[in-house]
């Protein structure tokens, strides 16, 4: 079938999301005719209570594209669904860990955590932060995890995309791999 691109906007706080209109570029990039994910249907997760968060995003992805679970699943049918998708990208969150665990090939992307302490575990995942390390972000002058400050501006698009293709990329040489020891 198609592919299926499942994407995580929420976190526990708002320090830890990506902007939304970066996860909408990337998106769009990605399903466009020459990305990676050619012709893919977007699968917005996150949990009840995160449709304001994730509404902005829904919005801006391209209409007919989008299956919007954000609230409606509970943890068990949202794994089940992630089973089936071809990528997760998402903020460091629960839905991210959740996605690794599913066998989902995981983007987790990180601002203010560590992603040697939170990062998605397993042979097909990856942590990607900007170019502020988790120190510089925490050591800045007025730093305070309580305030309603994006601590991921330093994280581009363009960083996020080439970790996708590096990360499909590894995917595909031990799916092909798997593929030749099995003698198929």
């Amino acid at each position: 079938g198609a592919p299926l691109l499942a994407l995580g906007p929420t976190a526990n706080w708002v320090g830890k999301q990506w902007p939304i209109d970066r996860f909408a570029t990337l998106a769009a990039r990605l399903i466009s005719a020459t990305g990676p994910l050619a012709g893919a249907q977007i699968v917005v997760f996150g949990g009840p209570g995160e449709q304001a968060m994730a509404a902005p995003l829904i919005k801006a992805l391209p209409e007919g594209r989008v299956i919007d679970l954000v609230g409606k699943v509970d943890l068990l049918t949202a794994y089940a669904c992630l089973r089936n998708a071809t990528l997760y990208i998402g903020n460091d969150s629960g839905l991210m860990h959740l996605a690794a665990t599913a066998g989902v090939p995981t983007i987790g992307l990180f601002g203010p955590s560590r992603e040697n302490h939170y990062g998605p575990w397993g042979a097909n995942t990856m942590a990607v932060r900007g170019t502020q390390s988790f120190e510089e972000i925490i050591g800045a002058p007025g730093y305070d995890h309580l305030s309603d400050q994006c601590h991921m501006t330093s994280l581009s698009v363009e960083r996020v995309e080439a970790a996708v293709s590096d990360l499909l990329g590894k995917v595909a040489v031990a799916t092909t791999n798997l593929r030749v020891r099995a003698g198929q």
